[in-house]
């Protein structure tokens, strides 16, 4: 097979990314603790406007390259390999370890959870370098691999297990965020308050730690190929999701920080949303745990499906090894899916916990939106005449330099300063920096080693699209000046 199937709607995009939920119920505890919850609604609700801007800036490039797997990290590719070629590899890598690896964190926080309320008796077994492995462990690995079964066999399986899990998780939001209201003796606005600290760099900080989080709604764009109408449901997916972040990010930690207060938040960030849910129904632990439980599972099963996606466009593009350029029997990625399955499987087992990591990937990620948003720019300067059918008004542009000077500047502050967030230092700085050098290493592995041939340093690239070009079809782009993506050539519209 040479292309992914085209099976989905913008429906099931929508469904794949309300993994929103999940990134703000991993969040909201550490935010409000740090920097008071009126402060942090503002920065996760100010991140949320941004991402819905770049979401519409997205929303045309995905239209120019239908054919293109890979999401925003592909885009960015394409507006600057004619003036740096790596610059792709740096953007892809950079995209897929800042989802990749949250999976890891993800399944340790089910597997310490599960085993907090149900097994709290289990044994663990001591590994060297002083790491132990005991139930909690054995949970997350399963829950890995789930995920990874719930990818693999094919893109509408994913889309229906998001759509059950999503479907769980959104009746307990709903739980939570109407009971405290409804019940005017639980909710108390006194309850919520301001950042007391006198550095702006700190906020900048905490923007930059919650960015992958209220960013993520493009996860949408990944999905491009795959969607039965590439151009409408890729535009939908885009707008519907963003709009619903915008409105969790301002109603949840509202009702959550009014009902029990920030003091009980900051003792426990991680079961926080348990706590407001047996609050709200005046009991059923359990089953608050069992929906904080659903909402990171989702957030594993969309997270491998976009982080399978950027590798196998990766491969595609010839910046990483071939082998991960295969698609499986059912339309999927699936070495790329089982690579990211075993990956965050050494890191559960071998390291515990991998916060510094985490953090560290979140560069990549930021650096990829970065470069997304300014190959907008560049591939409106480079290709005026290629075939846009989402075309923005003129008003796009200075827009677009907005979000970018903002986004450089959060990039710049959080990965100089990410102590300001409570954790982190130049270690995870280090560790960024190096992740993104690795991407290098496997570029030029894959041209020199396995395809012997010049690094192609700069790509030219032509002013239409080639005729007839399958998408994602074996052309090789560095021996053809083409995108290899026949955007329609439907009349424009804003």
């Amino acid at each position: 097979m040479t292309h992914l199937r085209k099976s989905l709607t913008w429906r099931d995009g929508f469904a794949i990314a309300l993994v929103i939920p999940n990134g703000l119920l991993l969040t909201v505890g550490y935010g409000i603790g740090a920097i008071g919850a009126w402060t942090a609604i503002a920065l996760w609700v100010g991140g949320a406007v941004i991402g819905l801007l770049q979401n519409m800036l997205f929303a045309e490039t995905a239209a120019m390259f239908p054919g293109k797997s890979g999401g925003v990290s592909r885009y960015a590719a394409e507006g600057w390999k004619r003036y740096f070629a790596p610059l792709g590899a740096i953007a892809a890598y950079g995209y897929w370890i800042g989802w990749s690896f949250s999976i890891a964190v993800n399944a340790a926080a089910i597997g310490a959870l599960v085993t907090a309320q149900w097994f709290p008796d289990a044994p663990e077994v001591a590994l060297p370098g002083g790491h132990a492995v005991g139930a909690a462990e054995l949970i997350g690995v399963a829950a890995v691999f789930a995920a990874w079964a719930c990818n693999y066999f094919g893109a509408r399986l994913t889309a229906r297990a998001s759509k059950i899990t999503s479907g769980i998780v959104l009746c307990g939001l709903v739980v939570v965020v109407a009971a405290p209201f409804l019940n005017g003796h639980s909710w108390h606005v006194s309850r919520l308050t301001w950042y007391h600290g006198d550095s702006w760099l700190t906020l900048i900080v905490w923007f930059y730690v919650t960015a992958w989080t209220t960013y993520g709604t493009e996860i949408c764009a990944s999905f491009a190929p795959e969607y039965k109408d590439t151009v409408r449901d890729t535009a939908k997916a885009l707008r519907a999701t963003s709009l619903l972040s915008l409105v969790l990010f301002f109603v949840v930690p509202l009702a959550m920080v009014g009902s029990v207060g920030e003091d009980a938040i900051r003792e426990d960030p991680v079961g926080a949303f348990a706590l407001a849910f047996e609050q709200a129904l005046g009991g059923f632990s359990s089953l608050g745990v069992l929906i904080l439980v659903a909402s990171m599972f989702l957030g594993m099963v969309s997270t491998t499906a976009d982080g399978g996606r950027a590798l196998y466009g990766l491969a595609r593009e010839r910046m990483t090894v071939r082998q991960l350029d295969h698609l499986n029997r059912w339309g999927v990625p699936g070495r790329a899916l089982t690579l990211d399955a075993v990956l965050n499987s050494a890191i559960l087992l071998l390291l515990g916990e991998p916060l510094s990591i985490l953090i560290a990937s979140n560069f990549g990620y930021l650096v990829a939106v970065v470069l997304a948003v300014s190959a907008f720019l560049l591939l409106r300067k480079d290709r005026p005449d290629w075939p846009r059918p989402i075309r923005r008004g003129r008003i796009w542009i200075p827009i677009a330099w907005a979000v970018l000077v903002i986004d450089v500047v959060v990039v710049a502050v959080g990965v100089t300063h990410p102590s300001l967030a409570g954790q982190g230092g130049p270690k995870d700085t280090l560790i960024a920096v190096g992740i993104l050098l690795l991407s290098v290493v496997l570029y030029v592995h894959r041209r020199v080693v396995q395809d012997k041939e010049r690094i192609a340093w700069r790509i030219e690239t032509p002013a239409l699209p080639e005729p007839e070009t399958e998408p994602d079809s074996e052309q090789d782009p560095t021996q053809v000046p083409s995108s290899s993506a026949d955007g329609p050539a439907g009349r424009s519209h804003v």
